[in-house]
């Protein structure tokens, strides 16, 4: 244990605001700190709403693997996050070489969870997206529709899930576009209803907000 420990301690001092913990017993923050942006690369991520939904997705699915592993893996996770960590800067102020950055490192922590079967992340009903959605065809949840939407993308009204906090999975009707956000998912509610006339609706949970 004092040798993670003593690897950790050594991340954060290398490799600063992209990765800290608070006690030694607490696994490392995935997180971007915007409070504690050393170079400029993190501070332009900071100061992109894009760059930083990203980070927060990929700090949700790094939370989540981090929890299922033992502690040699969690060692190596650590050192391998403060790797991606200085290579990232390397994008020096690049939109698309972060975003590309940001992409691949969710989809490959995406097929680690996979891999490691982790309970209660990955529903059993649909495979997740490297996004983070999971798709239920012909499907919906009635009755929990927080804020509804026109004439949206399916791309658009999942940004829209992620930008809220709240959010757990959205209905999307593809015959008009229409984008209904809800706070709760198949699993707060039992079931999902599959019997809509002309079955217009797909059903699309965002996996890092489900329960462990």
């Amino acid at each position: 244990m004092k040798f993670v420990v003593a690897v950790l301690v050594s991340l954060i001092l290398t490799f600063g605001a992209g990765l800290s913990i608070s006690n030694a017993s607490d696994q490392p923050d995935f997180h971007m700190d915007c409070h504690a942006a050393r170079t400029n690369n993190e501070q332009f991520i900071c100061a992109d709403e894009d760059l930083l939904r990203r980070d927060a997705q990929m700090g949700e699915v790094s939370d989540k693997l981090y929890a299922v592993l033992d502690a040699p893996a969690r060692a190596e996770m650590a050192r391998e996050f403060a790797e991606w960590l200085a290579t990232r800067d390397d994008c020096e102020d690049n939109y698309f070489c972060n975003a590309g950055m940001y992409s691949d490192r969710i989809a490959y922590l995406q097929q680690e969870l996979d891999h490691m079967d982790a309970p209660g992340f990955v529903q059993k009903s649909a495979p997740v997206d490297t996004d983070g959605f999971g798709l239920v065809a012909n499907a919906g949840i009635p009755g929990h529709n927080k804020e509804t939407y026109p004439a949206l993308t399916i791309e658009i009204c999942k940004s829209i899930c992620v930008q809220r906090p709240w959010c757990k999975s959205i209905d999307f009707d593809r015959t008009n576009g229409a984008c209904y956000v809800q706070p709760v998912a198949e699993e707060d509610v039992g079931a999902l209803r599959t019997d809509y006339p002309g079955h217009p609706y797909d059903h699309y949970f965002y996996a890092p907000r489900l329960r462990n």
